[in-house]
């Protein structure tokens, strides 16, 4: 569980030192720093610390950026620490003042689920974004899933290089069979990843109808692929074989894990055709608790919620359902109103 975290020249925030406990508010105006609290909560155990910028990271001004986190885990105490030095261009990590490796920060670090007011767009926007939440939770669990995704897409980028010499004359078509062979391991890598984990969304999130208290709303998940998940590598090879002409006068592979999409169905309608703002929000923080579940499942470690602007859209009853599902998880939320403290009691804020 986060204790305590102290911060310095992180984004607004000049200095700032919060203790935490098992449910956690933070009250402040908008164009404070509650969002900020939960980033730099996040950018370590979130795994996504190694993706920001100095100017996305550092405040204004300043050329020293220093993060601590202390937490408890079996009973035992660990404070880690992030530093950034724009100077020298460096970034320094450690446990209990021992400096580490990337590697073994990310073994070490609580995991997070960080549910943010941009998530609210997860079934309007493209399939990106819903491929981004699949990649985050299992980079979360997987610190090799972002080298396999970094090498995927190395792969991807040559054999389009290859299609276009080809399409220019200047590559034989031959030439595409040793990156067609690269390309299907890489896959094949990539969806032993994805597949457990849909398979576990899809199982799991069709139970689930406590979010609504209405036992007659059934939520389906479904995940869309041109691959045949029983036999992926000749699937994959078929369909390049199949579409290699229409490849090459594209510049580009037509099938990939990265145009794969999922959707949420109530009564076999899309979430987005169906659903208020409410009940996309209830379906949103439900997938949030399922990764928790998923990465508790694979890690056996807890993660930690964490819900920005979470009073929107829900009224008290609907909040005080959302809050029987937040029971046994440590919970640090982010509003701009003021609580009911007999509602929420118990609750540090």
């Amino acid at each position: 569980m986060l204790q305590k975290i102290n911060i310095i020249n992180f984004r607004s925030i000049d200095k700032k030192e919060l203790f935490f406990k098992e449910k956690n508010i933070i009250i402040w105006p908008n164009w404070a720093w509650k969002t900020n609290i939960l980033q730099a909560i996040s950018i370590l155990f979130w795994n996504n610390i190694f993706w920001y910028k100095d100017n996305h990271i550092l405040k204004d001004n300043t050329d020293f950026l220093f993060i601590e986190w202390v937490f408890i885990e079996s009973s035992f105490e660990y404070k880690i620490s992030f530093s950034y030095d724009k100077k020298l261009e460096k970034k320094t990590y450690s446990i209990n003042w021992k400096k580490i490796s990337k590697k073994e920060l990310l073994k070490k670090s609580l995991k997070t689920s960080y549910f943010s007011p941009k998530d609210m767009n997860l079934f309007y926007l493209w399939p990106s974004s819903r491929r981004d939440f699949i990649n985050n939770i299992l980079w979360n669990i997987y610190p090799d899933y972002l080298l396999e995704l970094k090498k995927y897409d190395t792969i991807l980028k040559n054999r389009n290089k290859i299609l276009k010499n080809i399409f220019e004359w200047k590559s034989k078509e031959e030439e595409i069979i040793f990156w067609d062979n690269k390309f299907i391991e890489s896959c094949q890598k990539i969806y032993d990843y994805i597949i457990p984990l849909n398979s576990y969304l899809e199982t799991n999130l069709l139970k689930e109808s406590d979010i609504f208290k209405n036992e007659n709303i059934k939520l389906n998940y479904r995940y869309n692929s041109k691959v045949d998940f029983k036999n992926i590598g000749e699937s994959i090879k078929n369909y390049l074989d199949k579409n290699l002409k229409r490849d090459i006068i594209l510049w580009r592979t037509h099938i990939w894990p990265h145009i794969d999409d999922f959707n949420i169905f109530i009564w076999e309608i899309e979430v987005s055709n169906f659903a208020s703002r409410w009940e996309l929000k209830s379906i949103i923080l439900k997938l949030k608790l399922l990764e928790i579940d998923y990465i508790k499942h694979i890690t056996s470690k807890t993660p930690l919620l964490l819900i920005d602007d979470f009073q929107s859209e829900l009224d008290e009853n609907h909040l005080n359902i959302l809050k029987n599902n937040l029971k046994n998880l440590q919970v640090i939320y982010t509003s701009i109103n003021t609580i009911n403290k007999e509602l929420y009691n118990n609750i540090n804020i």
